[in-house]
C-alpha cells in the first residue's frame, strides 16, 4: 500500500524486506516496525527494530535497509511542513534535527493502527486523502513530542507502564547523579532482568542509554547558551569524561558536539 500526500508519503509492506541499496532520502522518514525485527545501517553502526520501534531519520540521513522479518511502514514527511508544525508549537524557526534512537510508546503504535484500519475502510481516494491531512499533523505532533531532537529540552514520558514512569520521572529529575542499575532498580519491586526487560520493552531502549541520551539532549541548553568548554559541558550533565559525551552525541546526532555548536550558531 502506498499513500501519496502533499505533506509526505505513507507506505506499508509485507513483501520485499530483504537488503535495499544505500538511499539518501529529502525528508523525514519515519521507520516502524509494529512486529518482527529490522535492521538497518548507517555510517559507522547498525540500526535493530524490535516489535512496535520506531526511528525518525532527519533528511539526507544515509542508510540502507539490511532486513525486516515481518512487516514494514514508512512515513516520508516534508521538511517544510515539520518545521511549519514545530514552529506553530514552540515558536523555533529552526529546522528540527531529530536524535538517531529506537523509540517506542502508545501514541505512535495507536496512530498506525487507527491509520490502517481507517484506511481499509476508506470507500474513495478522496476519503483516503482528507483522512491523511488531517492525520499528517496529529503524527507531526506526536513526533515533536515523544522523539527528542533538538526542537526541544524535553522528553515526554507520559503514557508509559508505572514502574517505568516512576524510574524515568527519577531519572529527569537528577540526570547529572551516577545513576547505576542497582540503584534504579532500588525505586521498583523487580529484580535487574525483570526492570531490564520491562524498561527495554516499554521505551525501545535499555536504561543506562535513555539517561545517556537524555543527558545529551539536556547538553544542548549548555552549547547554545554558554561558552563552557565541551568537556565541562559533559560532566556538568553526568558524563563522566568527554569521550563517552562525544560518542553518544555522534551516534545520536551524526556530529560532534563541537561542530553542533557552530552549526547553531550560525543559524
Amino acid at each position: 500500500m502506498i499513500e501519496e500526500h502533499a505533506n509526505g508519503l505513507l507506505l506499508n509492506r509485507t513483501t520485499m524486506l530483504g537488503e535495499r541499496n544505500w538511499r539518501d532520502d529529502d525528508t523525514y522518514k519515519l521507520i516502524f516496525s509494529p512486529n518482527g525485527h529490522a535492521v538497518y545501517q548507517f555510517q559507522g553502526h547498525n540500526m535493530e527494530l524490535s516489535d512496535g520501534e520506531a526511528m525518525l531519520l532527519n533528511p539526507h540521513e544515509i542508510h540502507k535497509q539490511l532486513r525486516h522479518t515481518s512487516e514494514k511502514w514508512i512515513v516520508e514527511l516534508q521538511p517544510a511542513f515539520i518545521a511549519e508544525v514545530a514552529q506553530e508549537l514552540s515558536g523555533s524557526r529552526v529546522d528540527p534535527m531529530f536524535a538517531l534512537v529506537a523509540c517506542k510508546h502508545p501514541l505512535l503504535h495507536q496512530w498506525f493502527s487507527t491509520t490502517r484500519l481507517y484506511l481499509g475502510m476508506a470507500a474513495t481516494e478522496k476519503e483516503s486523502a482528507l483522512w491523511l491531512e488531517n492525520s499528517w499533523i496529529q503524527l507531526a505532533m506526536v513526533l515533536l513530542r515523544l522523539v527528542p531532537g533538538t526542537h526541544s529540552d524535553k522528553w515526554d514520558m507520559k503514557g508509559y507502564e508505572p514502574t517505568v514512569h516512576i524510574v524515568l520521572d527519577a531519572l529527569k529529575q537528577s540526570y547529572q547523579q551516577d545513576w547505576t542499575l542497582d540503584k534504579m532498580v532500588q525505586l521498583t519491586q523487580l529484580g535487574k532482568y525483570q526492570f531490564s526487560h520491562l524498561f527495554k520493552k516499554e521505551t525501545g531502549l535499555s536504561p543506562y542509554s535513555w539517561l545517556q541520551i537524555y543527558r545529551v539532549i539536556q547538553s544542548q541548553k549548555l552549547l547554545r547558551h554558554t561558552d563552557a568548554s565541551i568537556l565541562s559541558v559533559a560532566l556538568e550533565v553526568g558524563f563522566k569524561n568527554v569521550s563517552s559525551y562525544h560518542a553518544v552525541f555522534r551516534r545520536i546526532y551524526g556530529q560532534t558536539p563541537g561542530l553542533f555548536r557552530k552549526s547553531i550558531c550560525n543559524v
